[in-house]
């Protein structure tokens, strides 16, 4: 009984040591939908002796053996990955890797390498794998505008970040500035906004924010032209101002009126004045030649 305690005690020994010899490349790779991705683990054996490395899925969408490379059978690929775009290559007996190409959402999950070694067993490391889907929402280009400047800001939100670039047809008088805020379900919200000063002068800008992002086949250019809202030099004039000229405009002309209706009004007033005074003198002379006569 003794001695069979001692056996099972060795044989637990023996199986963690054999686990411990196989390491693999990374814990943990990341690929996107639709991309492929390679996982490598390397037996660490002085004298390794491989029948068969074998490739399983323990979770996921699927668990099972995927894929098999024996010296009697070759290289076998079973369940759901028998039809899938999928390789594996190996330079040595010890060192085995798995390419999965078109990688979709369920690949999702950790991946276990067994080797089989003769004579010591099975010695298995882990890879886990995690699947980022791209995706983007319509991006927005919008403008702001004063009469003192203009704010010009680009967002776009989807998974992983997308990337916004500038294409201006002037040099922006300060650096765009990029935000970005993750939401809960891990999406991404990039903003990347800048000032714009109007100058003054008459000028019309052209500005093209250029969204990069991988779930699109090309860029997406968003593109507005901005005018300069005073070019009128009458425009330009602050609205205080224009109140004051307009002001002094209307009461310059009532003054210049009510002159000249006090002119006409005393030129006619003599003019009466006159021919008043001319009666009488007429009607005074006839008194003084009937006197005389």
């Amino acid at each position: 009984m003794y001695l069979l305690g001692l056996c099972l005690l060795g044989s637990l020994s023996w199986t963690r040591t054999a686990a411990s010899l196989v390491l693999c490349s990374v814990d943990k790779r990341t690929a996107p939908v639709g991309g492929s991705v390679t996982m490598q683990c390397k037996l660490h054996s002085a004298e390794p002796d491989v029948l068969q490395v074998t490739w399983s899925k323990q979770s996921g969408d699927f668990a099972g053996t995927i894929a098999t490379s024996s010296r009697s059978y070759g290289q076998r690929f079973l369940g759901a990955y028998s039809h899938r775009e999928v390789r594996l290559a190996g330079a040595t007996q010890d060192l085995s890797a798995i390419t999965i190409g078109s990688v979709t959402p369920g690949d999702r999950g950790c991946f276990q390498c067994i080797f089989n070694v003769y004579p010591q067993g099975a010695s298995m490391g882990s890879v886990c794998l995690d699947v980022t889907e791209a995706r983007i929402s319509d991006p927005h280009l919008d403008v702001n505008r004063s009469e003192e400047h203009h704010v010009i800001s680009c967002s776009a939100t989807g998974t992983p970040a997308p990337t916004i670039s500038w294409n201006l047809t002037g040099t922006p008088e300060q650096n765009p500035q990029d935000y970005s805020i993750t939401h809960p379900d891990q999406t991404v919200t990039v903003i990347s906004n800048f000032t714009h000063s109007p100058s003054g002068r008459r000028e019309r800008i052209n500005i093209t924010c250029v969204v990069h992002h991988p779930a699109l086949a090309s860029d997406i250019v968003l593109s507005k032209a901005i005018e300069d809202p005073r070019d009128d030099p009458i425009e330009r004039e602050d609205p205080p101002v224009m109140a004051v000229v307009a002001g002094i405009i209307v009461l310059t002309a009532i003054i210049i009126c009510l002159f000249l209706v006090i002119v006409w009004r005393r030129k006619r007033h003599q003019k009466y004045q006159g021919c008043w005074t001319d009666t009488e003198t007429s009607q005074e002379t006839e008194k003084m030649n009937e006197i005389i006569k």
